[in-house]
């Protein structure tokens, strides 16, 4: 079975999140492949590595040339992952440690963003997705806000947080 790719993304450490059009994201590692398939040893250079680029009307990506993987190699070769729900958790974990340094309660921070204490409380537990405007509310008091930023920027940061850099 062939599932069509609708975009893909390089990030740090020759990984590769591809979205197929289904909705579905996977990771792809592309190390092993890198290291073991002798035409694929340009792509060390990480620079070409990040020129990755759909093809084929979504049935593969490619680096041009001969270089390319099918949308079976990525799906067959690649795991789960939710984007959605790892960014909404890493959202929230920063919301309430910011609350949590500046030594305010769920109820003082509902009283500064002017919502009632249980919107704070169910955004803190995950109960339920709040609104952008809700969100929004919460991180001002705070002195946060939200940012778009591109994936393979952040998945970096994180890799070098997580690797105590």
């Amino acid at each position: 079975m062939f599932k069509k790719i609708a975009a893909v993304q390089p990030l740090a450490q020759y990984e590769l999140i591809v979205w197929f059009v289904d909705g579905e994201a996977r990771l792809f590692d592309a190390k092993s492949l890198i290291e073991e398939r002798e035409e694929f040893f340009v792509l060390k250079d990480p620079v070409r590595f990040d020129a990755v680029k759909l093809a084929a009307e979504g049935y593969g990506i490619t680096w041009g040339g001969d270089l390319d993987l099918s949308c079976k190699e990525l799906h067959e070769g690649s795991v789960h992952v939710d984007v959605v729900e790892s960014e909404s958790h890493r959202v929230i974990s920063e919301v309430v440690d910011a609350r949590h340094d500046r030594g305010l309660s769920q109820a003082k921070l509902a009283t500064a963003a002017g919502v009632k204490q249980p919107v704070v409380a169910r955004l803190e537990t995950c109960v339920n997705s709040p609104r952008l405007d809700t969100l929004l509310k919460i991180l001002t008091p705070l002195g946060k806000t939200l940012r778009v930023v591109d994936l393979a920027d952040e998945a970096s940061i994180v890799r070098k947080r997580q690797d105590g850099e």
